[in-house]
């Protein structure tokens, strides 16, 4: 027995040795497939590889308008100098000088500044004009108006020179504008004028040539006189027709004419207060008595208030006849 045992031993050894072998085999190889597989990234690695938005980057144009922003931002035009009013087909006598400044009070140079002033008009509709000047090593600019051909009592406008026509860059450059007057007197009032413009009643029914509007005219250096025709009859013809007949009179003796009538826009109303309302309406005409040319046509508004209807009536009457004088002599 004990010879059996000791036989049996080495197969029972061997067995055990080549389980053993085979049971390496099988996990290497298992081993090999499992790092041949692809297995799942970790989660920051993931993230790492998760692509990232790509931020617009801005166009040249927007680019342009925020450098322009910020440029004009804190910065201050100031109008060191302007010219006294002229007359018309006169050249100003003197020119527009323009000063900018940055938020820490040192002149500016090499920056565009628009210049926007009346360049003609057809009766009350004016038409501006523009240009484009560049401050200089000082921060300055000069603008000298071409020798005007047309009336005016309006304002000259600097601002800095948009880079486009966005709301926000034109409201930008606005903001920062300053104005200066643009004040050009007609040329015809170095001749005496004739007057041709009646009050109205509050029924619409002619009454006389306006003594205040003649006042008016006196006051401001202009030799003026009421028409030699008395009647309104004309009123109510053309104005050629006046003209004429006018002409046939005073010959060569007056430079301009002016034709119209002042109305009532309503009647007189007592308001809460007690005091009167009243609102006039003043129509009139120009006209070149060299040859019949209308120069001017525009309609006034004005209301003033008084205790009574007449003391309303005539605060009205002299509100509009100054209203009316001044705009003729800027706009004929």
């Amino acid at each position: 027995m004990i010879s059996l045992m000791n036989r049996r031993r080495p197969v029972t050894l061997a067995a055990l040795l080549f389980s053993a072998f085979l049971s390496s085999a099988h996990a290497s190889g298992k081993g090999a497939k499992s790092a041949g597989k692809q297995l799942p990234a970790p989660a920051a690695e993931a993230a790492a590889e998760t692509p990232i938005e790509v931020q617009e980057t801005p166009s040249p144009d927007v680019i342009e308008q925020n450098e322009f922003l910020a440029r004009i931002s804190g910065i201050a035009l100031n109008v060191v100098s302007f010219p006294k009013q002229t007359v018309k087909h006169a050249p100003f006598p003197s020119a527009y000088t323009l000063l900018v400044k940055d938020a820490d009070g040192k002149e500016v140079s090499g920056i565009p500044i628009t210049v926007s002033y009346p360049a003609s008009r057809t009766d009350d509709s004016i038409v501006y004009d523009t240009t484009v000047l560049t401050t200089d090593e000082n921060g300055r600019i000069e603008f000298m108006p071409a020798v005007p051909t047309s009336s005016f009592d309006e304002v000259v406008s600097f601002y800095p020179t948009p880079v486009n026509s966005n709301p926000e860059t034109v409201e930008a450059a606005r903001a920062v504008s300053v104005t200066a007057p643009f004040k050009v007197r007609t040329d015809l009032v170095k001749k005496s004028g004739i007057l041709y413009v009646f009050d109205f009643d509050e029924k619409d029914r002619a009454l006389t040539n306006s003594r205040y509007i003649l006042r008016d005219f006196i006051n401001s250096g202009v030799r003026s006189g009421n028409s030699p025709i008395p009647s309104p009859n004309y009123l109510n013809r053309n104005i050629d027709a006046l003209y004429k007949a006018t002409r046939a009179i005073v010959g060569d003796s007056a430079g301009f004419m002016v034709s119209g009538s002042i109305k009532f826009a309503a009647p007189l109303q007592r308001q809460d207060n007690g005091t009167y309302a009243c609102t006039l309406v003043a129509d009139v005409v120009c006209v070149n008595m060299k040859n019949g040319e209308v120069l001017y046509k525009t309609r006034q508004t004005a209301s003033e208030t008084g205790t009574s209807q007449y003391l309303a009536a005539e605060a009205c009457r002299k509100k509009i006849a100054s209203q009316t004088v001044h705009a003729i002599l800027y706009g004929m």
